[in-house]
């Protein structure tokens, strides 16, 4: 950890954020990393993101040695949204299976992916990795590969009788989907891309794009070879999220209700 000691004010609050107390006072009360910490520590950024003057720096960061701070994006206050404004937009969000036919452009995939490497991850691993389908045909293969799958386990006999009625209720004729996978041996592999996607959902929301959970897709690239082949998955890979994405039809006018919290208090 580099700690420029011109501005840093000594206030402790990098010490006290990290996770594995790995941050200790030098002989003039300046932060520095502990022994173990080369080993410990997973370079989540807490220290950086909460030091108030920008004074630290980690080498564990993608970034210019040196120059993590300045290369952290500072929390803008304007940029702040008011608690109704928060709390419409996740109510708002609507899982989308009515599509246009404009293709969402790859700027704008790559800015929502961008958003979702920023969701949790068990130590910090960020493991999930992305495939995305350039086009509404490859979009079709796969909705196509999956029909097999149920197909061949003889599931699902309604979606098989849309499809052969040219209906697709796998992708909903999406013009993409996202397809989040990661190493079968990580820590949380299921939990992590499922944080990443509901990000990149959220992200979608955000754009004005819709996007949907793609299940159907998810179940049959667990184990049907000819699915993975489409993918390329690398070996020791499983799919854990996967998303349709598109431009909505139709634009939603109202937040539904719900069920009423069920909440027990534990004292």
């Amino acid at each position: 950890m580099f700690c420029d000691t011109s501005l840093c004010k000594r206030c402790g609050a990098c010490a006290a954020e990290c996770p594995y107390s790995l941050i200790v006072e030098d002989g003039e009360g300046f932060p520095k990393l502990r022994p173990a910490a080369r080993k410990t520590c997973i370079g989540c950024g807490h220290c950086v993101a909460v030091c108030p003057v920008a004074a630290l720096a980690l080498p564990a960061m993608p970034v210019t040695a040196g120059l993590a701070p300045a290369q952290c994006p500072p929390m803008e206050r304007d940029l702040r949204i008011s608690l109704e404004q928060a709390y419409q937009f996740l109510r708002g969000r609507r899982s989308v299976r009515t599509y246009g036919d404009k293709p969402i452009p790859e700027g704008v995939v790559a800015d929502l992916l961008d958003v979702a490497r920023f969701a949790p991850s068990a130590k910090n691993g960020q493991p999930a990795r992305w495939i995305v389908t350039r086009t509404r045909e490859a979009t079709h293969r796969l909705a196509g590969l999956t029909v097999e799958f149920m197909a061949i386990n003889n599931v699902f006999p309604g979606v098989i009788r849309n499809w052969e009625r040219g209906v697709d209720k796998v992708l909903h004729g999406a013009p993409h989907v996202a397809v989040a996978h990661a190493p079968e041996d990580g820590f949380n592999p299921a939990e992590d891309c499922s944080l990443a996607a509901a990000y990149l959902e959220l992200a979608a929301h955000a754009h004005g794009l819709g996007a949907c959970w793609a299940g159907f897709l998810m179940e049959a690239a667990e184990g049907y070879g000819p699915i993975r082949d489409a993918l390329g998955l690398p070996e020791g890979h499983g799919v854990y999220a996967a998303l349709m994405l598109g431009y909505p039809k139709y634009r939603y006018a109202r937040i539904p209700l719900r069920r009423e919290v069920e909440l027990r208090w534990l004292d």
